[in-house]
Parts: C-alpha cells; structure tokens; sequence
C-alpha cells in the first residue's frame, strides 16, 4: 500500500508535462505548480489520511528539540527495517538553507516585490518551511554541484561524498542508457536509474535498491523514509529508563523522516521534469561556466541557451524588483549575451511564459519507471532495429521528448523520430516578420510537425497549428522584398 500510496503522490507531477525549463527557479515553479494541480492540495481526505491536517501548517515538520528544520541525509544500509538509533555513521540530520530559498517561487523566497500586489503577502509566517515548500527544496537541491564549483553562498556540502549530480541526469528510453559522450567517465549513472535508486528498473516487479547508488534522495528512499514516518520507534532496553526522552526523540526522527519524504520526491520530480527536454532524453550535454578560463568547456551557445532563456522567460519579471535582495534569474553573462543580441537585432526579448492552464490528462501508471518510459525490457536498445510504431506507443515523458524534437547535436541522429527534415510529414510555415537591422524584414521558415502523443491522442491543445509544432527551420532567415514577398 505504501508503494501505492507514493506512486499517487508523483503523479501530480506529471501534470506539467509539457512545460520545458530546467534552471532551479523554474524547477521550483513547475513542483509548486503540479503540487497545486494534485490532490494533496486539493483533496483534503488524503491529506487527512496521512495526518497532514494534524501539524502547523506554516513548519509541519518542526521538531522541537533541534536546533534547526532538518532533514534525514542516511546511508542505504540505515533504512532497511532495523531500526537502529541514528548515528554520524549511519544518518546525518541537515539543516535547510537559504540557498534552497533563495530560488523558491514567489513569495517562499523571502523576496517582497512592492511592484506587484500579487507577491506581497506571503502564505504564512515561514512559508519556506511548508509541506510544499519541502517539496521545490528537493527540485532545487537536485542541481547541487561539488562545493569547488561555488565561490561562496553555496548549498551545504554532501556529507557522505561531495558529489556533482548533475553528471546524473540523462537517460535515452531509446538506448536506456544516459546516451552521453563522457558523463560515465566522471561516475554517473542513467537518470532513471540515479532517480529510482534501482540497479535495474527493468528487473521486474521486485523493487531491488542497487546499494552503490550514491543517491539518498532516490524514489526508493523516499519510500522507506515514508514507512520510517510512519512506524519508526527504536528499540529500546525493558523497561526503559528514560520512557519520555526516548518517545520525544522518535517523534522527532519521525518529523524529520516526514520531510525527508518529501524532499526526496522532489529531487525524483526534478529527474522527471528534465526529461520533457530533449537534450537530457537524448543525451545531449548543454554546460555553460561564466568563469574564465572554464569558459573553453562550455558547449557552444545555441546549444547551451534552451534552459536559461526559458528560466529568463518565466522569472524576469521578478529580477531586481526587490526591495532588500535583487535576483538574477540565471548566470549574468549567460543572459547577458542573449539580451545584446536581441538590443542589436532591434527587438524586445519574447513575452514573459504565461502558465500552461489547458486540463491536459495527468498521466497514471502502475509502475514508476513509466512516468519516465514505458519502453519494454526486451525491447530493443539499438535506435535502427526500434520501428516507429513501437516508438510512437510509448506514453514516459522521456518517450514523448526524445521522439518529438530533435536537439542541435543530435538532429535525427541515429533515431526513427523525428523523421529526417525532408520527410513530407513536415508542413513548411512561417512566423510573423520582424525587422532586422541590416538584414531588412525577415522571417522564420519553421517546420511543422505532428508530435506522436501517445498519453491524449485526441487531446487538442490549441497553441499548435492544426495539431502540428514547430520543431525546425528549414533555413535561417528569409528577406521580404517588394519582389519575393509573395514567395517568401
């Protein structure tokens, strides 16, 4: 039932699908935005049910007698039903930061922006320590670099090894492998397999921890966490001196097991929502460093700037708005460079990302690897031997991406999907003309494509173009003249 219980809690996460954008800002909007779509906002029966309704709202998890709101941090080997005391050996409680906070949406940031009525009351005394705030704290954290990586301001250091997670998050449901040149030579593991905490998601319905995972905050420590939140009580001498002390210390082990559930969620959500992106479903690397000299081991631009400028989009409306702390939504010679080069070309940035409010289906699935594929476990591994039809049936979110978009590195590649540019199942189109200084008024050539939905086939989502996406031009720009416009 617990099984259950958890795969219910992630499907709400699926319900923003569609959405690409990968910076920690908008990893946390996307969490607090599926958590308001699922029923543990609005389905007060399960919140009860799980005894929610019984805690402060504003710190649910507060245990009393610590000197911080903390989180469970325990080794593979603590979460096996023994019910050991915690020790430095065996668990590490840490402290959430401001670091985490710093990149929760408006208004669990902290941030009051008197610019806009909409950000100025908080939810709450402390809505950074809220039930769902603990869930964007996990979305954020799941980008943690090594501590060498941060000047200062940075997170807390991993405890049990100072670890770059971001080596882990690729995975191709075509190859079921991260697909990538490289991340395997700096230790990291497939995406799926760095999220689930399995050796083998495939392995069938046996649940099997790979015990090298690396990961505390898989999918299958936040269910043991949950059983822990539920029953823990440790064992203690008959009769038991300090009855009192020793209750008072399980409840609080238990409140931190609570948010350890949740935070652990939450880095599984982060995994998710970064395989709505083609370039971590087709194991594209995308780094930029502003740093220099790093800057040389940074990919080149177009190929980089997908998830800043879509971060850009959503949170630049808050940027240097606040009256006690200014925020920069990305890294400022990243954002930077993408803004001179609209200054020169004469335009505006595009419009800020208005939210997605269409009733798509939230996706539901038995297992939890099919939020990500819901690829077979004899199905073929080599991209030529896997024919569309097979291809165009698999509902993950990782299937959707990685079969409907190509990515600057990877255009057709080695896959069946997209088809190959010049297939007729593309429609040529255009986007409205622009002016461009020393170029005269141009034009996009798009291409436009059916993308294979196989979640909501008759969903109909009226941003597209007769049920089709732009997912390519054709050339780079077009001139309009008084001769070709016609043809143009």
């Amino acid at each position: 039932m617990i099984r259950y219980r958890l795969i219910s809690l992630l499907v709400l996460f699926a319900s923003c699908s569609r959405l690409q954008a990968f910076e920690m800002p908008v990893h946390a909007w996307v969490t607090k935005t599926a958590f308001d779509r699922s029923s543990l906002s609005g389905n007060p029966e399960l919140y009860q049910r799980l005894g929610f309704d019984r805690l402060t709202l504003d710190y649910p998890f507060n245990a009393q007698s610590t000197a911080c709101e903390a989180y469970a941090d325990a080794a593979p080997d603590w979460l096996t039903g023994n019910f050991l005391p915690p020790n430095d050996s065996s668990v590490r409680f840490r402290c959430i930061s401001e670091f985490e906070r710093g990149f929760m949406t408006l208004p669990y940031s902290g941030r009051t922006y008197v610019t806009n009525p909409e950000f100025a009351a908080p939810p709450g005394q402390t809505p950074h320590l809220r039930f769902e705030a603990w869930l964007m704290r996990g979305a954020i954290r799941e980008d943690d670099f090594a501590s060498k990586f941060y000047a200062n301001n940075g997170p807390d250091t991993d405890p049990w090894v100072d670890r770059t997670r971001v080596f882990n998050h690729f995975y191709s449901p075509v190859t079921n492998t991260d697909d990538t040149v490289g991340i395997s030579v700096v230790g990291g593991k497939p995406a799926l397999n760095w999220a689930l905490g399995e050796a083998n998601p495939f392995s069938g319905a046996a649940q099997v921890p790979d015990p090298t995972r690396g990961n505390h905050f898989s999918y299958m420590d936040a269910r043991r966490a949950y059983f822990f939140a539920l029953t823990y009580k440790q064992t203690q001498a008959v009769p038991d001196p300090f009855p009192a002390l020793n209750s008072k210390l399980d409840s609080n082990i238990r409140m931190n097991l609570w948010s350890t559930t949740l935070k652990s969620l939450g880095h599984v959500v982060h995994l998710m929502q970064d395989q709505a992106s083609p370039q971590h479903s087709r194991g594209e690397a995308h780094n930029h460093t502003c740093v220099k000299p790093s800057e040389f081991i940074s990919q080149d631009f177009a190929t980089r700037t997908f998830e800043n400028f879509i971060n850009y989009r959503l949170v630049s409306r808050f940027n240097d708005r606040s009256p006690n702390v200014p925020y920069e939504a990305t890294n400022d010679c990243e954002e930077a460079r993408w803004l001179a080069e609209f200054g020169l070309s004469g335009q505006r940035p595009p419009d800020n990302i208005d939210p997605w409010n269409a009733l798509y289906p939230i996706p539901k699935f038995s297992v939890q690897r099919k939020f990500f594929t819901t690829r077979a476990p004899n199905d073929p591994t080599d991209p030529a031997l896997l024919p569309r039809a097979l291809l165009n049936t698999r509902a993950g979110l990782g299937d959707y991406a990685n079969r409907g978009f190509y990515t600057q590195d990877n255009q057709q590649g080695n896959y069946q999907s997209p088809p190959a540019r010049d297939s007729p199942e593309f429609v040529l189109g255009t986007e409205d003309p622009f002016n461009v200084p020393g170029k005269g008024v141009v034009r996009l050539r798009n291409l436009y494509w059916a993308v294979p939905d196989a979640v909501a086939p008759t969903f109909v989502d009226v941003n597209l173009q007769a049920g089709k996406a732009p997912i390519a031009s054709q050339s780079m720009w077009c001139r309009m003249t008084v001769q070709d416009n016609l043809n143009c």
